[in-house]
């Protein structure tokens, strides 16, 4: 592989890295962040650590502050009430509308279906909201508009610590998750449009019903 190339992969691996130590809350809001210490983790020199802190700035994953530090970014509830409304816009009028030719849709989800109660029974909270995200990310991909999907991702993927927080609060919401998941593609297979609209009013959960309960354990979490 040219050396260039190589640099380049390099730098994607170390920010992929790094964010998912947010995402998933290995690193926690309002954490420090020493560069030096993430490099030494990692293997790598400080320069792609620095630039993937910078990218990650940019996206609102960290706060740098000049003679104070680099600290991971704290959770936005309104950022993310916004981000699940636009979600629930957007798959709602694609799934409500798919055509009625559409065929197989359990068979195009089951791996992730199947993944997803094996997370639920290991109880790995990482793997389940993982699996979570493909899931509708095939929704829409079967719905002809995986490019929308793929938009939404740089703010979408801001959910994924409240969802995170949710499932170490209750281990019920893994189970409730994953059986709306089933009951998704049962009513789309169905074509109980009625039926389907009340379920993702309900999965999509866009007045974050536990995030006051939430604040109220993690406060210091929180914006």
């Amino acid at each position: 592989m040219p050396r260039n190339s190589r640099s380049s992969l390099l730098k994607q691996e170390v920010l992929d890295i790094i964010r998912d130590k947010i995402l998933y809350l290995e690193l926690k809001p309002g954490e420090s962040i020493l560069d030096m210490e993430l490099a030494k983790e990692l293997e790598v020199s400080r320069t792609p650590v620095r630039e993937a802190l910078l990218f990650l700035k940019e996206a609102n994953f960290i706060d740098i502050y000049p003679q104070s530090g680099t600290f991971v970014s704290l959770i936005d509830i309104n950022l993310i009430r916004e981000v699940i409304y636009l979600r629930h816009i957007i798959e709602c009028e694609l799934l409500l509308n798919l055509p009625d030719e559409k065929t197989n849709i359990a068979g195009r989800v089951e791996r992730y279906i199947v993944l997803q109660e094996l997370a639920v029974k290991e109880g790995n909270h990482k793997e389940y909201v993982k699996n979570d995200h493909l899931f509708h990310r095939e929704l829409f991909d079967i719905a002809g508009h995986r490019r929308s999907w793929d938009l939404m991702q740089s703010q979408y993927i801001h959910t994924i610590r409240f969802h995170m927080l949710d499932f170490y609060h209750s281990n019920t919401v893994f189970a409730t998750s994953l059986q709306e998941h089933k009951e998704i593609v049962a009513c789309i297979e169905s074509r109980d449009k009625k039926s389907l609209k009340e379920l993702l009013d309900i999965h999509h959960d866009c007045e974050l019903r536990t995030a006051d309960i939430l604040k109220a354990e993690y406060p210091t979490y929180f914006l």
